[in-house]
């Protein structure tokens, strides 16, 4: 019985997908290495997956993975992690049952400068993007974050390694919180945290959500160097028109965020009419008003 109603099947295709479909509405949190292969490759990426219960962090394990000559689109899950990080070492936790912990293994030809900019933001477009298919409207925290109006619902962290100028792998690390079970304590982290599910007030598929940020990350992957990226991620990007603090190691200004540059630079009006352009490893952004109802989404 679906939706209040009984479903008879006169054919054996017909069987099967009911059974699908079944398995899909009643079963949504089953996460185990046969579904998700059987979903696997997605826009050539995905292919060999390693998945694990727990693992201490999925982009430790994909780096050793890619030192050892793993190939471009492996993919590393995991149900849990236990050692996650973010940016500035910052600690993820994925617990067990209630998130997406996966790092996906690149190695990309001939990248541009602009390119390698812009592969930092890839993953959180695409975690945008997939949001927004499931209606949950969500934007980018540059550089690396996914916000709905809520709080934080993902972080991306992008780690590379490189023979003399050439990029030899990347590895990029997504972690979205899917499930209240996965939102840390307000107490715990420095910026508020929320989950797809309660966003959407409703079950999420983590297998059906991970396979369609995987297609969108193939999707834009050939496309770093072009127009069309660049508009995709001003057009998400939070806090555009808002009062913003910009911190990092040595400095704190407070301005207008404008947008960003072509290589992912923010563009920040000063109070005085200056426009300075920022970027960095060490800076972070948040609105000026954080009580604001919410200053999240702009």
């Amino acid at each position: 019985m679906i939706g209040g109603s009984f479903t008879f099947c006169d054919r054996a295709e017909d069987t099967v997908r009911w059974h699908k479909l079944c398995m899909d509405r009643y079963n949504s949190n089953m996460f185990n290495e046969k579904r998700l292969k059987s979903s696997l490759p997605v826009e050539a990426l995905g292919e060999p997956l390693y998945f694990y219960k727990t693992v201490a962090s999925t982009n430790d394990r994909a780096q050793a993975l890619a030192q050892e000559g793993a190939v471009h689109g492996t993919l590393v899950v995991a149900d849990e992690q236990t050692a996650g990080r973010g940016r500035f070492r910052r600690s993820w936790s994925t617990p067990p049952r209630s998130a997406l912990a996966l790092s996906l293994i690149l190695r990309p030809e001939d990248i541009t400068q602009v390119a390698l900019a812009r592969m930092n933001m890839l993953g959180a477009l695409a975690v945008v993007e997939s949001l927004g298919a499931l209606g949950l409207e969500a934007r980018i925290k540059w550089p690396n974050d996914v916000i709905i109006s809520g709080g934080k619902v993902a972080g991306v962290l992008t780690e590379g390694s490189w023979m003399g100028e050439d990029l030899e792998y990347a590895v990029l690390g997504i972690g979205v919180n899917v499930s209240p079970k996965s939102v840390p304590d307000r107490r715990d982290v420095a910026y508020p945290a929320a989950c797809v599910e309660g966003g959407l007030e409703g079950k999420v598929s983590r297998i059906r959500l991970l396979v369609d940020i995987l297609e969108r990350i193939g999707s834009w992957l050939n496309m770093l160097d072009s127009k069309q990226i660049y508009s995709a991620f001003e057009g998400v990007l939070a806090f555009r028109g808002q009062p913003v603090k910009i911190s990092g190691s040595d400095m704190e200004l407070t301005g207008v965020l404008q947008g960003l540059t072509p290589n992912c630079r923010l563009r920040i009006a000063l109070a005085a009419g200056e426009v300075i352009l920022l970027g960095g490893e060490d800076m972070q952004i948040r609105p000026v008003d954080m009580d604001r109802d919410w200053a999240t989404l702009n």
